[in-house]
């Protein structure tokens, strides 16, 4: 199989691997963030009637009595023959499979008397009686339109076409319903005829067949659920105003293997006209687009700008553009009304005209006037639409004019916008204006400009954002209004001898790539160190990614660490502890001498936590499931382990979530725990509770550091000092010196180790949200944490065995997006007795004894 890879090994499907001459006559299961019933192809009964078609003149008769009368009959295939044949409107009837035989070629009349009686239908999201679709339903269900033979819609000079002209779906949403009659009678104009469009029908299946020369949009379901369009081809290029497919205020819908040239939008969402969809009020949601081609057309794939009843849980992936202007196109007005939410994009190759990423939310001054400009902010009404949770990634685009060309609104930017894992060729980069929380993830533009233009933008996030033909970072430059805590982080695309350490700079290891290893431990072995933990690289915004495996890092100098690539893989199984929806951290791997093993101890968050525990022969693995635990029956959030090398015992710290800290006995073996425990910090809720210990023995007295409970936002660090496992631990206040916001530097600790053969302790940190350092954003979550906690009771003991929670559809936010963190990792200074912690922005090992 041919494949075209791109940045973190994501393999992207040719247009010779997608598209209907690769569908499969099984439907395969769907995968998408959000749940999805079952699709399976239609049954009908087993009678069978081939159409007597009409070999002069129109067959519309013939097919429509074929049709009524199996459907009364209980239902059955109607089979139109191979031959050239002239039809008017077809009605599709409950339990109907209308097949097109291979050679059937069916032309549509231009004439509006063929199309009537009108019918109830909706234009451009404006409910409307007219000439309705070429094939048309209306509150059937389980009906289909199958086989090989092609449908050619009627020419532009036809009497429907110029019977068109002037009509307005925004003038017809001004009278009542009943007064929206639009058949060509009586002066009257009518609304262009869609090719395929039923209308509050439920099993809708479509497959195979192609559509050619449609006069409007083609294949459009409206107010349906439990649709199936599969190898379906449409040829509208250079025909009129032709959409390939819009799902409008349906749901429940699986696109696949379809190929669509079309004049104006491929695959596009829609759900209503201003008012008028506001008041019918139906969502379009749940639809799943895979494995299918947009060659020409406005845009890959599409949201709006119709979206009055709102657009809500959309998947594409493994498709390929191939000549459309854009690639993800998201649009509206103002006074359009509606939403767009949970979007999700993933593997897509495309080659496009214009801007790869594209939102506009203004429109033109041509439809809307004023309200196109920008400024002022606008108060916010139900006619003010908005746009959030859209989520782009692993894709290649190249010939694009401008890889990004995003506007919000003032009065309601777009939010959650993220785009990452992408190589693109562009002429510009573009620019972003009023959004929140927007985010670029490793991308790579080949382009001859060199800036990226922001205004109104907080929260915004660029990692990794470089242009591969200036070999340089692309430059971030704000214009106009405030963007507020913005993270800009920036490496080399080449690999790096370091000889130093810089704290909370991005990190790469030896091939150039920034080193993944989260909530981590650093131990020494065989003359090596060896760095593991949490590999986020795939954990990003909208996907149930939490999980990916523990990657290990090694190296002779503490400074330049190879990548050994993942020491636990995260699990196919969905209903695994290790599968990749499931949220496992901190690993922690300790060699248990009696037995000769390597035993790694994982927190799973998961209902009020637990730990997944794992067992190897060797310290690179493979690992093997042991058991999931709480120990003595506590819930557990984060924690530490240590072996004491002097008795054996192994013993683990952990978090009561939100109440105290535990430290609790091994069993022998290291894989449970054998009943002792003590209790310590008690009582502590958040945001004092004491989480995140990180133990450490110097000078033969035991010390911890531990942080408070802010989820990933930074807050103040605590050292404490005992000498007996289970005894008092003594709180010697806040390590850091010189630390304004007394938050660790804007990280928290995970681990401390010894630099073999000096007198040398370091302690090691994740920064988990850089946006955050130097802000008042600390302050703010503090002061939300103890609102939200003050009346916290400790969670119960529960001695059961912990069960795997469903956590399938548990999407990754915005604040759990943590591929951006870096890491800090400083000396400890002992003064008084303490061990304290002082920042250098660059410091070595060299300079201590």
């Amino acid at each position: 199989m041919s494949l075209t890879s791109i940045i973190c090994g994501i393999a992207l499907l040719t247009i010779g691997e997608v598209g209907p001459k690769n569908m499969p006559n099984a439907i395969e299961p769907v995968e998408a963030p959000f749940a999805m019933p079952a699709f399976q192809r239609p049954v009908f009964p087993e009678r069978t009637v081939q159409v007597s078609m009409e070999r002069e003149g129109m067959s519309t008769k013939n097919i429509q009595e074929a049709i009524d009368k199996t459907s009364c009959q209980g239902g059955g295939t109607v089979v139109i023959p191979a031959g050239i044949w002239q039809t008017g409107r077809i009605t599709l009837k409950s339990n109907v499979n209308l097949h097109l035989s291979e050679g059937t070629e069916l032309y549509f009349s231009g004439y509006i008397t063929d199309y009537l009686p009108a019918v109830f239908t909706r234009d451009e999201g404006v409910e409307v009686y007219s000439l309705g679709a070429c094939f048309y339903a209306n509150g059937q269900e389980n009906i289909a339109l199958t086989g090989k033979g092609k449908v050619i819609g009627p020419s532009t000079d036809c009497e429907i076409y110029k019977c068109n002209e002037g009509m307005s779906s925004e003038e017809a949403m001004k009278k009542p319903l009943a007064g929206r009659i639009y058949n060509g009678k009586e002066g009257k104009g009518v609304f262009l005829t869609k090719t395929f469009a039923p209308i509050h029908c439920k099993n809708v299946f479509l497959e195979g067949v192609t559509f050619e020369q449609g006069l409007y949009w083609n294949i459009v379901p409206q107010y349906c659920e439990h649709v199936v369009i599969r190898g379906v081809t449409v040829n509208s290029f250079g025909h009129g105003r032709t959409d390939g497919i819009d799902i409008d205020s349906s749901s429940d819908v699986l696109i696949e293997y379809c190929s669509l040239d079309c004049q104006d939008d491929c695959y596009t969402m829609k759900s209503g006209r201003g008012e008028d969809g506001l008041k019918v009020n139906r969502l379009t949601r749940n639809v799943v687009i895979r494995k299918s081609i947009a060659l020409r057309g406005a845009g890959g794939i599409v949201c709006g700008t119709e979206i009055a009843g709102g657009v809500r849980n959309v998947y594409m992936c493994d498709c390929v553009f191939e000549g459309t202007d854009q690639a993800f196109r998201f649009k509206t007005r103002r006074p359009r009304g509606g939403f767009v939410e949970n979007v999700y994009v993933e593997r897509v190759l495309a080659n496009v005209k214009r801007q790869a990423l594209y939102c506009d939310m203004l429109g033109s001054a041509r439809w809307v006037g004023e309200l196109a400009q920008r400024y002022p902010a606008r108060a916010v009404t139900p006619l003010t639409p908005w746009f959030a949770n859209i989520s782009i990634h692993d894709v290649e685009i190249t010939g694009c004019s401008t890889l990004v060309d995003v506007s919000g609104l003032p009065e309601i930017p777009v939010k959650n916008f993220f785009f990452g894992n992408v190589k693109a060729r562009c002429n510009q980069i573009g620019r972003v204006r009023d959004a929140t929380k927007f985010s670029m993830k490793d991308v790579r533009v080949e382009s001859s400009d060199t800036v990226m233009c922001i205004d109104n933008c907080d929260y915004a996030s660029f990692f990794g954002f470089s242009n591969v033909a200036t070999d340089s970072p692309v430059k971030i430059e704000k214009a106009g209004g405030e963007c507020r805590y913005l993270n800009v982080q920036t490496y080399p695309l080449a690999p790096v001898n370091y000889q130093s350490i810089r704290p909370g700079e991005v990190w790469l290891d030896t091939e150039g790539k920034p080193i993944q290893a989260h909530g981590f431990q650093v131990t020494f072995r065989d003359g090596k160190y060896y760095w593991y933990g949490e590999d986020k690289t795939h954990t990003l915004f909208g996907t149930n990614r939490m999980f990916g495996g523990v990657r290990c890092y090694s190296s002779t100098d503490f400074y330049n660490w190879k990548d050994e690539g993942r020491i636990i893989e995260p699990d196919t199984e969905p209903h695994s502890p290790l599968h990749h929806c499931q949220k496992l951290e901190r690993p922690h791997i300790l060699y248990c001498a009696k037995t000769g093993k390597y035993v790694c101890w994982l927190k799973s968050q998961s209902n009020d936590g637990y730990f997944t525990i794992l067992e190897a022969e060797r310290f690179m693995g493979p690992y093997h499931f042991v058991r999931n635990l709480k120990p003595n029956g506590f819930a557990v959030g984060d924690f530490d382990m240590y072996a004491d090398p002097e008795t054996g015992k192994g013993y683990v710290w952990f978090e009561r979530p939100h109440w105290e800290q535990i430290c609790a006995e091994l069993s022998d073996d290291y894989t449970n725990v054998n009943g002792r425990y003590s209790e310590h910090f008690v009582g502590k809720v958040p945001p004092f509770t004491r989480e995140a210990a990180a133990h450490f023995v110097m000078n033969g007295r035991h010390y911890i550091y531990t942080s408070g409970t802010t989820s990933y936002t930074p807050n103040p660090s605590e050292v404490a000092v005992f000498d007996d496992y289970h005894g008092k631990y003594t709180v010697l206040g806040d390590p850091h010196i010189g630390d304004e916001y007394a938050h660790f530097f804007c990280s928290q600790i995970t681990s401390v180790i010894k630099i073999p053969g000096k007198n040398l302790y370091v302690v090691m940190a994740d920064r988990w949200q850089p946006h955050t350092n130097k802000t008042d954003i600390p302050k703010k979550d503090w002061q939300s944490f103890l609102n939200r906690y003050k009346d916290h009771r400790p969670y119960p003991k529960d001695f059961e065995i912990p069960k795997v929670a469903d956590r399938f559809y548990t999407l990754v936010n915005p604040n759990q997006d943590v591929y951006k963190a870096t890491y800090v990792f400083l000396p400890v200074v002992v003064k008084d007795g303490v061990p304290m912690i002082e920042w250098k922005d660059e410091w070595k090992l060299e300079d201590y004894e």
